[in-house]
């Protein structure tokens, strides 16, 4: 064998081994990839609420279980069960047994804030959960029929280990039963289309004012100016989705061209832009019976109320003059 042969094949040897070694190397990467990012489908969540046997058997048909009402002769134990994602679930009585039996989850308390939008709160439950915000997103829109304000301020139990959709599920079921509840008080049926326009007037309320004490009197100026056909021309409609918190500024009113922007249409806003408080409910659905069209914070952080622009306007000036002299004392 002459050496230009040896030569060649000893870097054919080579060559050999480096594909092979790469070959290798790329399979590791898609195996170390896959085992990554594919997960089992594991345990299924399933929440169990309070109340009487056709109430939790109608929440747990709304979580795709096999389930007749004759099956649960007696209310289950309320709480979170964590069925095993079997090819095939029990059905009937083996499933009520089953549900009977399994131990509860444990689970951490999370909060919904008044004035919060869905945004806000995917993104704090994403770090709480360690799921993703979009994730949760998706799945509150898959189950709520409002795209914000569809879970009432307050708060949940969730398990330490759970899913987008058991969460979402559970959030949204537990917000429209107490939306239920809350029109059934104030004998209001409960359709889709009536309440979006109380939740989104609860909304602007939340947004407006803290204290429960004054929201039935700003439910009555909304509804006056919306009776008279006269723009709202609040800034808190205006603090929708990505401005949840964001000052409203001269600018801000005068280029914001969504339907949010009541300076520049009239009506509501075209969604509720936050989560809201029964009290804000109660509000929207029994407002105050007023004269008034008109309102101003006063320096206490309470909201003074008018008639007239006229006298409206004297409030503001008034307000305006007595935080320029507090400030020129501080010098």
């Amino acid at each position: 064998m002459t050496t230009v042969d040896s030569i060649r094949r000893r870097l054919a040897t080579r060559r050999g081994r480096r594909i092979a070694a790469l070959s290798v190397g790329i399979f590791l990467a898609v195996w170390i990839i896959t085992r990554c990012t594919s997960q089992p489908a594991g345990p299924t969540l399933i929440y169990v609420p309070e109340g009487s046997p056709a109430r939790q058997c109608q929440a747990l048909r709304s979580q795709k279980l096999v389930l007749v009402l004759e099956d649960l002769s007696a209310p289950l134990s309320p709480g979170w069960v964590r069925l095993n994602d079997t090819d095939e679930m029990p059905k009937h009585k083996e499933l009520v047994n089953t549900l009977h039996l399994m131990p509860r989850e444990k689970t951490r308390r999370v909060v919904m804030y008044s004035g919060d939008t869905i945004h806000l709160f995917a993104e704090d439950l994403a770090k709480q959960t360690h799921l993703s915000k979009s994730s949760l997103l998706n799945a509150y829109y898959r189950f709520s029929p409002y795209s914000d304000g569809g879970i009432l301020a307050g708060y949940y139990r969730v398990p330490y280990k759970t899913t987008p959709e058991a969460t979402m599920f559970y959030l949204v079921y537990r917000s429209e039963q107490a939306f239920q509840e809350i029109t059934a008080r104030h004998h209001i049926p409960y359709q889709y289309t009536t309440f979006k326009n109380y939740l989104t007037v609860a909304s602007i309320i939340q947004k407006e004012t803290w204290h429960a004490d004054e929201m039935p009197h700003i439910a009555s100026e909304i509804y006056n100016r919306l009776k008279k056909g006269q723009k709202l021309q609040l800034d808190a409609t205006l603090n929708y989705g990505p401005y949840a918190h964001t000052p409203v500024t001269p600018e801000r009113i005068r280029n914001d061209a969504s339907r949010f922007n009541t300076y520049r249409y009239p009506g509501l806003p075209p969604e509720p832009i936050g989560s809201v408080s029964r009290a804000a409910l109660d509000a929207a659905m029994a407002p105050a019976q007023t004269h008034d069209f008109y309102f101003v914070r006063n320096p206490k952080g309470w909201h003074d109320f008018s008639a007239t622009y006229t006298r409206h306007l004297e409030k503001i000036q008034r307000y305006k003059t007595l935080k320029e002299h507090n400030e020129s004392k501080k010098f």
